[in-house]
């Protein structure tokens, strides 16, 4: 075959693995960063704070969210969206050697580690206020993370080929969060015995990590904004004003309180949006359920930061393996209905254990299954719901969806916890059977759902 044959050919390859490569790489530095933040999270929650507290955190990690949501869509139309990614990503990257920086310096005049007890805490109140101020900050600018790394695959890939897009770019997340954890493991205990560093401050390095793996994304999205320059709606054709107009007639602008009218006007869309809150509430009360057993059942040492650093080791590589032994197969061959009811219903057999043995290991196989599940069986059949939303409501209805939504779910979760353990006072047993209901509650919010899908 002469060349001149071959050359378009061999183009249409480089091209495709181009994309591919600038689709998974802001992913996995993202995840990358994101797993180092996990660790400082859960074990200054633990170890410097108190697991108590962690409800009123994500409470306040959710309500930031409104804010940051809002700002997401409103500075994206006005700034342009390459302008407003890059804004946004420095800004979130700056804040992480911020916090770093506040944390080394009021660490440092304490001359010992923070105990756990609440109440123990009266001494310390600068340093639990600088770390809970650090959990709720990732909260507040994770709504900001997904939609920058979804909204690069609908700019790169057309309406057929995202599904596939969106599962690599789930396993690119989840391998950067791998790597994460295994770059903690190896480095924390080093420079504790290198530089003879209490464990928190040896912690905290990974805060700097965190702010220079998000800068380090800057650069991609700028090369695929000038690689592929297309607008806000994934299209050459589609002018902006129209769009806006055809979703909000009387309005010349989306913003956030139109996008929930929106939501709250359309039948299908308000069952998506509870499926979302359900999976919210799920994860704060688990999450709190496996915080409270990490403090009675682990050392507050050291060894918490490893046990963190392992844990999400296992998690990350559970969620991999998943990814990579077919989930997308899995999905065409079971239906939507069925693979969003995996996890609900394998979360309640494994409660109803939970309840009649409190053990740490049953909850860290609890929380093991339920991220690894969530992050590649469940969230891709959650992204192809989400993808048959109608193309004149996506820009409004996606990044609630992916952003705002599940922090208002984690936030009532967590109202429900503050509740039932400093007013009604529950044992752990009783906040299982809570957390048992959610369950129940979950499983049939996704029943409500498959009259309005369509088949995978």
């Amino acid at each position: 075959m002469p060349e001149s044959l071959e050359l378009p050919e061999v183009q249409d390859k480089k091209s495709e693995s181009l994309k591919l490569v600038l689709s998974v790489l802001p992913a996995f530095l993202i995840g990358m960063a994101f797993g180092l933040g996990k660790i400082v999270r859960d074990c200054s929650l633990t170890c410097n704070v108190g697991y108590e507290l962690s409800p009123l955190a994500i409470i306040a990690a959710g309500i930031i969210a409104i804010p940051i949501s809002a700002m997401t869509v409103r500075l994206a139309i006005r700034l342009g969206y390459p302008r407003w990614q890059v804004w946004n990503l420095a800004a979130i990257a700056i804040s992480f050697f911020v916090f770093w920086f506040a944390a080394y310096s009021i660490v440092t005049r304490y001359p010992s580690g923070v105990e756990t007890s609440v109440s123990a805490h009266s001494g310390n109140l600068p340093v639990r206020l600088i770390y809970l101020g650090f959990f709720v900050w990732l909260g507040g600018v994770s709504v900001v993370f997904s939609p920058n790394i979804k909204r690069t695959i609908y700019k790169l890939y057309d309406s057929r080929e995202r599904p596939k897009a969106l599962a690599l770019s789930t396993a690119a997340f989840i391998s950067g969060g791998l790597a994460g954890s295994f770059v903690a493991t190896f480095t924390i205990p080093a420079i504790m015995d290198k530089f003879d560093l209490r464990y928190e401050l040896a912690r905290d390095t990974l805060m700097l990590g965190m702010g220079i793996l998000i800068l380090l994304t800057i650069p991609v999205f700028v090369i695929i904004s000038r690689l592929y320059p297309r607008d806000f709606f994934g299209s050459q054709n589609v002018d902006p004003t129209e769009a806006q107009l055809s979703i909000f007639p009387g309005t010349s602008r989306i913003n956030l309180g139109n996008s929930i009218r929106l939501i709250a006007s359309d039948s299908k869309l308000k069952q998506m949006a509870g499926l979302i809150l359900m999976r919210g509430m799920a994860d704060t009360v688990l999450l709190y359920l496996f915080y409270w057993l990490v403090t009675e059942q682990t050392p507050s040492t050291n060894g918490r930061t490893v046990f963190f650093a392992d844990f999400y080791i296992v998690l990350n590589a559970s969620t991999l393996l998943l990814l990579v032994f077919g989930t997308n197969r899995m999905i065409n061959r079971v239906g939507l209905i069925l693979a969003l009811l995996i996890l609900p219903f394998t979360l309640l057999l494994g409660t109803s254990y939970l309840i009649v043995q409190t053990l740490i290991v049953v909850a860290y196989v609890l929380r093991i299954v339920d991220s690894a599940l969530e992050q590649s069986l469940y969230s891709q059949s959650l992204d192809r719901v989400i993808l048959q939303v109608d193309e004149s409501q996506a820009p409004s209805v996606r990044p609630v969806f992916h952003g705002l939504a599940p922090r208002i779910g984690r936030g009532l979760g967590a109202i429900c916890v503050l509740i039932l353990t400093f007013g009604i006072g529950v044992t752990f047993q009783q906040m299982s059977v809570f957390f048992l209901a959610i369950l129940v509650l979950w499983t049939l919010t996704v029943f409500s759902l498959r009259p309005h899908l369509r088949s995978v």
